[in-house]
């Protein structure tokens, strides 16, 4: 069934970028510019249409502009990690959780990842570029890992807090195997929550001294 809505509201999709209320005519001209990284309009076309496909949201006149503008912002936040990570040259990767995203993304979407790649090659965009787009991402998360491994502290109360409140819902209390299960998972919760911190604030900072032109 959400085969055939993604179908559907590419369909329309097509219908409104043809408009001239919309654009007026797509001739891959730079559009602006991401530090060194030029963008061109058809880089934006197909940065939009990506945005609707993974999203599943059916373009009108009322969300257009919206969806223009979280394409934009998704460009400017990829060439700004792509730039960083090329300046650091990280070239690793997690390549499980580069399969899991994919597998995540088609799941979303509810077809396997054959019928997804399908869905994509009709609309004109690349399996392969979406991977690499996603390696960006991954990579990014490597870097902020290495850079601030070693400045992650965690707060054991509050971690112990939140152990013995998952405890108390355990069925088993005697089995280790799930206990430690447990305490492993919300470590890493809370990992991941330090590392999305430093994350957002190494970003912001690259935000404002890499400059941002519209052409």
């Amino acid at each position: 069934m959400k085969k055939k809505v993604i179908i559907y509201f590419l369909t329309i999709f097509f219908f409104l970028f043809q408009s001239k209320s919309l654009y007026s005519q797509v001739n891959n001209s730079i559009i602006m510019s991401v530090g060194d990284y030029p963008v061109t309009s058809l880089d934006l076309l197909k940065e939009i249409k990506l945005v609707a496909i993974l999203s599943n949201t059916q373009i009108n006149p009322d969300n257009q502009e919206q969806i223009k503008a979280l394409a934009i912002k998704s460009l400017i936040k990829r060439n700004i990690k792509k730039s960083e990570i090329e300046k650091r040259d990280i070239n690793k990767y997690n390549p499980r959780q580069l399969e899991g995203l994919i597998d995540n993304a088609s799941r979303k979407l509810g077809m396997n990842r054959d019928d997804f790649i399908k869905v994509l090659e009709r609309h004109g965009l690349s399996f392969e570029n979406l991977v690499g787009k996603l390696k960006i991402d991954l990579k990014w998360n490597y870097m902020i890992f290495q850079m601030y491994r070693n400045k992650i502290s965690l707060n054991t109360a509050e971690i112990e807090a939140k152990i013995k409140l998952s405890l108390e819902n355990l069925k088993d209390t005697n089995d280790k195997k799930s206990i430690e299960l447990i305490k492993e998972r919300i470590v890493n919760e809370e990992k991941e929550k330090k590392l999305k911190m430093f994350s957002n604030l190494h970003y912001s900072n690259l935000e404002r001294s890499i400059q941002v032109k519209f052409l």
